[in-house]
């Protein structure tokens, strides 16, 4: 079993307190810890300073003014059978339950689940294995395995819940010593594998603002296997809204989740294709992950019927 590096702990009682900490060099947010602790074991982070949201109150789900509140603390497991998100946003549902297990779901965050790091087959794995490759650009290292001659790193993003979240029109709201502020979830990813978020270092992700609306959204998770595991793709896709278009959000392709719009189904799932360029931070082969955007598009679209 892999040791946990030493650190300090602390569960402040206020966020402004929180805010504080995480300003300190070498400070880090923990909420459920199930993916953070996993990496510290990995020592692809190392803080000196851990600084837990358990005791800020963000957990629980609200209604006022036509807006859905989720406490960013709300486990998955809550999000999930909470009977307002059940019928007013499914998709979000079924991606909170297609993370890891029922014991995970119960203790990660839904806050947790939107910070995650970016993934690849070069970087998430032990110390000693990423030592033997000589590290990679992410950590430690110089060079992209993924892509030596490339410019940058290219760790995909794969947060089960964003795709949805984004097509619910979902905004993250944050709380620094400065204020409160409100980032849309299209807005808050960089194409980027390295620096793949624009939030504050000092800022405490504290809730998740959904819009009551008219938007039909359908979830689709592959799987190698259809094992406990992390996406091999992630496919998230909006039926037309009065007259707009077919909407789809494609992540772990990418650095950055991608979004298309197509007058139909079969366009949604070509225009997807093309976007998508997976590369190999995965082990199935990228061309067969690229293939597999068209079908689970499609898929998600037929799971709407014709949207109107």
């Amino acid at each position: 079993m892999l040791p946990l590096p030493r650190f300090e702990y602390s569960a402040p009682n206020d966020v402004r307190d929180a805010s504080r900490f995480l300003a300190e060099p070498g400070s880090q947010l923990i909420a459920g810890g199930t993916d953070l602790l996993v990496s510290m074991k990995q020592r692809l982070f190392e803080p000196r300073h851990l600084v837990s949201i358990r005791r800020l109150g963000l957990r629980g789900v609200t209604v006022q003014g036509g807006v859905v509140r989720i406490g960013a603390a709300t486990t998955l497991a809550q999000v999930a059978t909470n009977l307002t998100v059940r019928e007013q946003f499914p998709a979000l549902s079924d991606a909170c339950l297609t993370v890891a297990t029922p014991t995970i779901q119960s203790m990660a965050t839904l806050g947790g689940n939107l910070m995650l790091d970016t993934r690849c087959l070069y970087y998430n794995q032990p110390a000693g294995w990423r030592a033997s490759l000589g590290y990679c650009l992410k950590r430690e290292g110089t060079v992209c395995h993924v892509a030596p001659k490339g410019r940058g790193c290219y760790a995909t993003q794969s947060a089960d819940t964003v795709p949805a979240l984004w097509l619910y029109g979902a905004e993250v709201e944050f709380q620094s010593t400065r204020g409160v502020v409100l980032r849309k979830v299209s807005d808050m990813y960089r194409d980027d594998g390295m620096a793949w978020h624009g939030v504050g270092r000092d800022e405490v992700l504290v809730a998740v603002r959904l819009p009551l609306a008219e938007a039909r959204v359908g979830h689709r998770k592959l799987r190698t296997r259809q094992a406990i595991d992390y996406a091999q793709v992630l496919v998230a896709v909006r039926a037309p809204v009065a007259d707009g278009p077919w909407a789809a959000v494609i992540s772990a392709v990418a650095s950055s989740p991608l979004f298309v719009e197509a007058e139909d189904p079969t366009a949604l799932a070509e225009a997807a294709f093309r976007a998508s360029q997976p590369l190999s931070t995965h082990l199935p082969a990228a061309t067969w992950r690229k293939r597999m955007v068209r079908v689970e598009v499609a898929r998600a679209a037929a799971a709407l019927g014709d949207g109107r």
